[in-house]
């Protein structure tokens, strides 16, 4: 499900990201590039595969083609986190920098 937000859109994830859901989530993820900035939200996901893993990865090559930005946000289970790492991926280029400054 998505949530809008002026220019960018937020696709959450529940549950499992994996290749029996592969095709629904890559879809729903293609479909939010119509916005400039797009939000994964992933702290709802129980478990994910390397299917998973590898529709996030699509989706930030496709941000950076098509010059729009794309950013994983929400507090990331410890288990999730571990697998992406796991799998040679910094999660730290996937999140939302921290809005404010000084």
């Amino acid at each position: 499900m998505a949530a809008k937000k002026s220019d960018s859109i937020t696709v959450k994830w529940h549950g499992t990201a994996g290749i029996e859901q592969a095709h629904s989530l890559r879809d729903e993820l293609l479909s939010a590039f119509k916005k400039d900035k797009v939000l994964l939200d992933i702290s709802e996901i129980e478990d994910i595969d390397i299917t998973g893993i590898q529709i996030i990865v699509s989706a930030k090559k496709e941000a950076e083609k098509t010059h729009k930005e794309f950013f994983i946000t929400g507090e990331i289970p410890n288990s999730i986190a571990e697998f992406i790492s796991a799998s040679s991926i910094s999660i730290e280029e996937y999140a939302l920098p921290e809005e404010g400054g000084e």
